[in-house]
Parts: structure tokens; C-alpha cells; sequence
């Protein structure tokens, strides 16, 4: 049995399930229906595939401008609505991190959902050194072109794992003096949770801790205006045994970090992206899916799949490289529930912009993907806000995993998608489900490089998974691939 503790962002309560989910009962009436689940038979085999893929000592780096647009909120910041991005690995010697980031008129929420099997605390509760332990950093700058720690602009946030002994002493704040980090009475919340066996030696799942950060902490009299952009770095450091010292590297985003240095940071955009199209006239509208008209787009799911990594037998040692080639089911997966990280899936794809005449105005943009059925029961409500973010660099469908998938490059807001009200499956081509992509579309043919995007959501309860057909379905279903329309002028 698990040990649980509470955190007030996210309810960490939920008894640990399974790595295997149970599959949802078929339809069984009406001939079509019967006719469509026997195309699916054959199709199973294609669905998980593990193959020993090494992690590469980090994710793709993040590229130096990869920017998160935070989205605003009137009132408490809801975690299941607010934007995410992620750094890391999950193995069981380091770590990965999901990060929710909002804000509303009053301060700026940050959790960080972190990936780890072993936590470690300094017992020295009366003044523990944050860095003899698992401990999380936050470093914020107001300014978006210094190189240098300049006060009353830079600011950092650390706190650390702990027994819930002494809370306040495992958390400091800081500003810089122009070369170093200053400790520094800095009012910020951090609520903290984990699971797991325990802390200092037994095998955990993971932790969190929620940042609430006051404008007013900053010297602001309420929040930026939209639009205004500043300089955001995360460290997450890891520790798993008593004797490692220091502890193990820490992972970063970006990954080209630093402490010290402020230009090295992301940048975070108040508000999120409106795209306003150019004046154009005679406008056009160009459709791009995988084989028609001899397209080729390409996808690829990576986490613990439909099956909640129930196709390896040690998620620790496994599921960070296990890939899906060629699988014609995707779900996007992911919940507030740490010790359920195994049931966390992103879906990534590219669509190829070279169909496309050059020289034009984008007027509009949108992906299509076509939902065919969702974990737990139809009808109950357990909705998903899932987002799509490009990314900025290329990735091979055959190796493509968890592990070496690449970073947000820059999100552009999240959809709702609820569960299914009808049959289990629906029957081809399924429910569509459509993303605004205009301003992605745009920087990607300005550039001329393809459309490369991923999907993740910010579920909040347990089987939340949302059930979608890949490029990979089979020509009985060719409507239902997932489909970029494209409107010119």
C-alpha cells in the first residue's frame, strides 16, 4: 500500500492503480457497428511494441526560443486547464517533470508533477540544506535581455522533498545582487505532495509542489498586462541514496540553462497567442493527411499507451523507451495522480507543408484528430483539456519515445474533450475534434518547414484517456487520419 500525502493543487489521495486498464466493453449491436470492430482484430498487434531504445542522457533540448504561453484565469487557477510543458526523464535513476503554469490577477501558479523512484530529504529539520536532497528551483527575471543577476528583476524559488517536518524550513527565496543569489523574505506558497513508500531508502512513484508566486512579492501592483514577457528556468535536482554527494545532475529547462545567467532562461508570455490573419482575397483550402494524394505524414504516441504500460514489464527500466511504430490507436493521457505516471501518453505528428503553393497569406489553420472512444464510462463526465504545442525539432517515428521525444517549442491553447455519450467505439470515421493551429501553421510555411506538433492534456482524474485513430489507420477508415485543413489567400 502506498503512503499518501495531500497536496491542496492536487489531490494525491486516490489509492495507486494497476499498470493495466481495462478495456472498455464493445458494442455489440447493429451490423455496422459488427462489421467495424472485426476490421479492428487485426490491428491489435501493431498497437505496442517495446524495443530497448537507450535514453540519450536528456530529451531533445529545448530549442533557445521556446516560449510558453501562460493562460489568464479569473479567479483560483484551475491545474486541469492551465498550459504544460515538460523536461526530463523517466528511468529509475532520474527524473521527469510536467510542469502547469497560470496565472490570474493576483500571482503565478506553478506546479511541477515530478518522476522519481527514490526521495531523499536532509533530517536536519531545523536547518536543512535544500541541496542535500530532492529540491526544485524556480528562477524568474521581469527583464528579457539581461545576462546578469540583476536586483529587484531576478528571483529564486526553492523548496525541497521532506517528511512534512518543519515545512517552512524547506523552502527559501532569493534575489540576485548582480553576480550570486541572495537569500531574501520573499512571501511565496509552496504546497507540497508525494507518494510512495516512504521517504530516505523505501521505492516511491514520484512528487509535486505548487508554487504559488504574488505579483505583489515582486513589487507589482497586480499582474503583467498581456503580452508582457519574462524569463522563466526550472531545476529539478535528484537524489537517490545517502551517499550521493552532491546528488545526481540536475535536469533543467531549457536545457541550456544556467543559474546565473538570464538570457540562458525560456521565455513565458502573459496571456495566450491570438493570430490575426493579413488581408487576403480568393482564398483557397488545401487539405494535408496522411496518403491523400500521396501525402506521407507521420505520428507516433509515446508514454505508457492505451495499455498503461502494461506491455513492458518494468516501467522503470522500460517505459521511457518504449515506442509504438506504426500504431493506428493514440491516446492522450495524464492526471493529477503521480504514482499513475505510467498511464501518461503525448501524441506527436508532422504534416508536410510542401503541397502547399508558396508566397501566400495563412488565413486560417486547424487539425482535425478523430476520437473513437475514451477510458472509463461513456457518458460520465471527465473532461480533458488537451493542448497542442509545436516543437522545433525533427524526430524519427521508428525510435520516437518518451525519453527522446522533443520539447514544447511553443503552445497554442488547449480544447475540451469529454467523453462519449454513445457506443464504446463509434463507428468510423469517429468524432471529431479540432484544434486552431493558424498561428503555428504560419511560423512553420514562413519558415518553410513542416507542421510539427504534440499533443499532451492536463487531466485532473483517473482515466481520463481520450482514444484516437493514427495515420496508420487502415483505408476502411482513411477519413478518420488525422487531417490539417489549410486556408490561403
Amino acid at each position: 500500500m502506498y503512503t499518501v500525502q495531500q497536496s491542496s493543487s492536487f489531490d494525491l489521495r486516490k489509492s495507486s492503480r494497476g499498470n493495466t486498464k481495462k478495456w472498455l466493453p464493445l458494442a455489440t449491436t447493429g451490423l455496422i457497428v459488427c462489421i467495424f470492430l472485426s476490421c479492428l482484430t487485426s490491428l491489435w498487434g501493431t498497437l505496442r511494441h517495446f524495443s530497448p531504445v537507450s535514453a540519450q542522457g536528456s530529451n531533445a533540448t529545448a530549442s533557445s526560443t521556446s516560449q510558453v504561453n501562460i493562460p489568464y484565469f479569473n479567479g483560483p487557477v484551475p491545474a486541469n486547464q492551465t498550459a504544460i510543458f515538460w523536461f526530463g526523464i523517466a528511468s529509475s535513476t532520474d527524473n521527469y517533470t510536467d510542469v502547469r503554469i497560470g496565472y490570474n490577477s493576483s500571482g503565478l501558479y506553478i506546479n511541477l508533477q515530478i518522476v522519481d523512484r527514490y526521495l531523499w530529504y536532509d533530517t536536519n529539520t531545523s536547518a536543512p540544506n535544500l541541496n542535500n536532497g530532492d529540491n526544485a528551483s524556480v528562477y524568474l527575471s521581469t527583464a528579457t535581455s539581461s545576462t546578469s543577476l540583476v536586483p529587484q528583476q531576478t528571483y529564486m524559488f526553492q523548496t525541497g522533498v521532506n517528511g512534512y517536518i518543519k515545512r517552512p524550513n524547506y523552502q527559501q527565496a532569493y534575489t540576485g545582487n548582480g553576480t550570486t543569489w541572495t537569500p531574501a523574505k520573499i512571501p511565496f506558497t509552496a504546497v507540497y505532495g508525494w507518494k510512495g513508500h516512504g521517504m530516505n531508502g523505501a521505492q516511491d512513484r514520484g512528487w509535486s509542489m505548487a508554487y504559488t508566486i504574488p505579483f505583489s512579492s515582486l513589487g507589482m501592483s497586480g499582474a503583467p498586462s498581456q503580452g508582457t514577457e519574462w524569463k522563466l528556468a526550472v531545476q529539478v535536482q535528484n537524489k537517490d541514496s545517502a551517499t550521493q554527494t552532491p546528488p545526481l545532475p540536475s535536469k533543467w529547462w531549457p536545457g541550456s540553462a544556467t543559474a546565473t545567467n538570464p538570457s540562458s532562461w525560456g521565455n513565458i508570455v502573459y496571456g495566450l497567442p491570438k493570430y490575426t490573419p493579413p488581408p487576403a482575397g480568393n482564398t483557397s483550402t488545401y487539405a494535408i493527411r496522411n496518403g491523400l494524394n500521396n501525402q506521407v505524414v507521420t505520428d507516433g504516441m509515446v508514454g505508457g499507451g492505451l495499455g498503461c504500460g502494461s506491455n513492458v514489464s518494468d516501467v522503470w527500466t522500460q517505459l521511457g523507451g518504449t515506442t509504438y511504430t506504426g500504431a493506428t490507436r493514440v491516446t492522450v493521457e495524464n492526471e493529477e495522480n503521480i504514482s499513475n505516471w505510467n498511464c501518461f501518453s503525448k501524441f506527436y505528428i508532422t504534416f508536410p507543408l510542401s503541397s502547399l503553393p508558396a508566397g501566400k497569406s495563412v488565413v486560417k489553420a486547424k487539425v482535425t484528430l478523430y476520437e473513437y472512444s475514451n477510458a472509463g464510462a461513456q457518458g460520465v463526465p471527465n473532461p480533458s483539456y488537451i493542448q497542442v504545442a509545436s516543437v522545433g525539432q525533427d524526430w524519427n517515428p521508428a525510435t520516437l519515445c518518451w525519453n527522446n521525444a522533443p520539447l514544447v517549442q511553443e503552445n497554442f491553447g488547449s480544447i475540451v474533450v469529454n467523453t462519449k455519450t454513445t457506443t464504446s467505439v463509434l463507428p468510423p470515421p469517429g468524432l471529431p475534434q479540432t484544434w486552431d493551429v493558424s498561428a503555428a501553421l504560419a511560423q512553420a510555411y514562413q519558415t518553410g518547414q513542416p507542421l510539427r506538433l504534440v499533443f499532451y492534456s492536463t487531466d485532473n482524474q483517473q482515466h481520463g484517456g481520450k482514444y484516437f485513430w493514427s495515420s496508420y489507420v487502415g483505408s476502411w477508415n482513411a477519413g478518420g487520419r488525422p487531417t490539417l485543413q489549410v486556408t490561403l489567400g
